[in-house]
């Protein structure tokens, strides 16, 4: 992923100095201010709806209760002795008297659901087809005879009352203009024989429109039945689309519901009607909130992109005060070696950052060349150092030459001692000159000792014996060259100092977890004695000294060397890490540097 992302990220400065203020900051600013743009416009519209579903609730109760008038109209006129008793005396009472008295009925209903009753028109008619209405017919117009239609009709559903939703209008153009209206019949029956019929109409369209002029903030308005036909409107003008109605008819019953048309910038809030189920629809047209809020998003927009113009050619300015001091740098760096480190940044063309990394590059040079004159002089004093030690090996190769003689010269005269003290000494001297190996194997350590021990036993008089305790496994363990002659070396010197006979070397090498030990035990005069003896020495011994800083060199703080006070003599020991190297096959060169593996 990290991959992706690196290989993704721009390889110049001044590209990635774009990429980041377009990815941290403006990318980001955008996205806040297009969410509280939105935020914003999700507020006005909560609000608005809010506002106009309070108007929608108060047009649903409105309108409930106006059709609970209705029915209640009908109980009541069927409870009124004076309608029941006009409507069966038919012809044999002056009709005048019937219409008075009926009338004076309705008027008196009328006035006490006054709210309700403005948009009612009420007909009461009996069996003979007298009609007597709660309004007054202008002059020169007269109602259709209605009485004998909803007698029929209620025959045939069998019910004493019936609902006609979207009735059509045929009341005189004085009274209402209304295309449909909400009609009500039902039966007066006097102990079960009808005596005559009412009619109520409720003029929706009228109702409608009085109502929604009467609110703060005015709105157009629709009635549609429950199939989602356009019923009534408060503008004649206005339209809504099919798929808009259908939209709000996916809403359950008698709730609330919020639907914005974005292709007209309309939002529509609907309610629905009982027991009709008809909805009221309020439409708004948001483009009056919204025309400043769109300008501030185009606004915005425009900003936006503005700023980012601004930001490249800001962007390629400063990139260049920054790449082009980079790019002189790097031609200067891949001159250096052709200039053989003579070249330099002026100063006084910059400042700032740029000014140090300038003066940082011109003191690089500086002190690289101070290092290669330093280098310089080091390789001539080592080439010196070189010539010297040239010089020297040809007394080592003069000194091998002449014990080689002495040996030769010995055997000739048959002095075994003599000539064997000669190849004893030949092989230390020619181990100390191998400057190439620094660890060898076990064995070949104990071979120089041997070596060694031959040599002083000559010289002691065979004053001590020596034995080995150590495992056939271990032979090839890899020691520092020469660490255990001196070891071997410091006990005859400083423990058998005053011992004619009996002394006793053991060498004992051993594995100890990780490590090897390697111990020199004698039984000599022990620690204190020599030290009181080497005190009153001219010359300081150096062996240990130098086999302790060998391991240092060799193994850090991996090795140690103790010295150890015997109740009979002493005892020195070494530990260092344990490094095994098995040669792959006996007669090749067993020295590890030197191995070909």
């Amino acid at each position: 992923m990290m991959e992706l992302l690196r290989k993704l990220l721009p390889q110049k400065i001044k590209f990635r100095l774009f990429f980041s203020f377009v990815l941290v900051i403006l990318i980001p600013l955008f996205i806040l201010q297009l969410y509280y743009y939105r935020q914003t416009e999700d507020l006005i519209v909560n609000k608005i709806s809010e506002q106009f579903g309070a108007q929608l609730n108060i047009m649903k109760t409105d309108y409930n209760d106006t059709v609970k008038a209705m029915f209640l109209h009908l109980v009541q006129l069927e409870k009124e002795p004076a309608v029941m008793e006009a409507l069966q005396a038919g012809d044999s009472v002056p009709t005048d008297d019937n219409a008075r008295q009926i009338r004076e009925v309705l008027e008196k209903m009328r006035n006490r659901n006054l709210s309700q009753s403005r948009f009612l028109y009420m007909s009461v008619a009996d069996v003979t087809g007298n009609h007597y209405d709660s309004f007054d017919v202008p002059q020169g117009e007269r109602l259709l005879d209605w009485n004998a239609e909803a007698i029929g009709e209620l025959a045939n559903s069998k019910e004493s009352y019936r609902w006609m939703s979207a009735d059509r209008n045929d009341l005189p153009v004085g009274l209402s203009g209304s295309a449909h209206m909400l009609t009500l019949t039902g039966s007066l029956k006097n102990q079960g024989k009808l005596v005559g019929v009412v009619r109520i109409r409720f003029d929706y369209e009228a109702w409608m429109k009085g109502i929604a002029k009467d609110f703060p903030v005015q709105q157009n308005y629709y009635l549609a039945d429950e199939a989602g036909n356009l019923l009534s409107q408060t503008e004649k003008m206005s339209g809504m689309s099919s798929e808009v109605v259908r939209k709000l008819l996916q809403s359950p019953n008698q709730e609330l519901l919020s639907y914005i048309d974005e292709r007209y910038s309309m939002l529509y809030n609907s309610i629905t009607l009982t027991p009709q189920k008809w909805q009221i629809i309020g439409e708004f047209p948001l483009r009056f909130y919204f025309g400043d809020l769109k300008l501030l998003e185009r606004r915005m927009v425009i900003t936006f992109l503005l700023l980012t113009a601004a930001f490249i050619g800001l962007t390629l300015f400063v990139s260049s005060t920054i790449t082009r001091p980079l790019h002189q740098l790097k031609k200067k760096m891949e001159n250096m070696v052709k200039m053989r480190l003579k070249t330099s940044l002026p100063e006084n063309n910059y400042r700032g950052e740029i000014l140090a990394l300038a003066q940082s590059f011109n003191q690089m040079v500086t002190d690289t060349n101070g290092l290669v004159h330093q280098l310089k002089q080091e390789e001539r004093q080592k080439e010196a150092v070189r010539f010297q030690m040239l010089l020297a090996q040809m007394k080592p190769h003069f000194l091998l030459n002449t014990l080689n003689t002495l040996k030769w010269h010995a055997i000739d005269r048959e002095d075994n001692v003599t000539s064997e003290i000669c190849i004893q000494l030949g092989k230390l001297l020619e181990t100390s000159l191998n400057a190439e190996v620094e660890l060898i194997h076990l064995r070949e350590e104990i071979e120089l000792i041997n070596a060694y021990l031959y040599i002083q036993n000559v010289r002691f008089d065979h004053l001590f014996d020596f034995r080995y305790e150590y495992e056939e496994k271990l032979q090839y363990v890899l020691v520092p060259k020469l660490s255990l002659q001196p070891l071997v070396e410091n006990a005859i010197v400083h423990g058998f100092a005053r011992m004619n006979r009996g002394g006793l070397i053991v060498v004992r090498i051993y594995e100890q977890h990780d490590a090897v030990v390697v111990e020199v035990q004698d039984n000599g005069q022990g620690l204190q004695e020599a030290e009181r003896v080497r005190q009153k020495r001219v010359r300081k011994g150096i062996g240990l000294t130098n086999v302790k800083e060998r391991l240092e060199l060799l193994f850090k703080k991996n090795a140690e060397l103790q010295l150890i006070e015997l109740e009979d003599g002493a005892l020195v020991r070494l530990r260092f890490p344990l490094l095994m190297s098995v040669p792959y096959s006996k007669g090749g060169n067993l020295h590890v540097e030197t191995d070909h593996r």
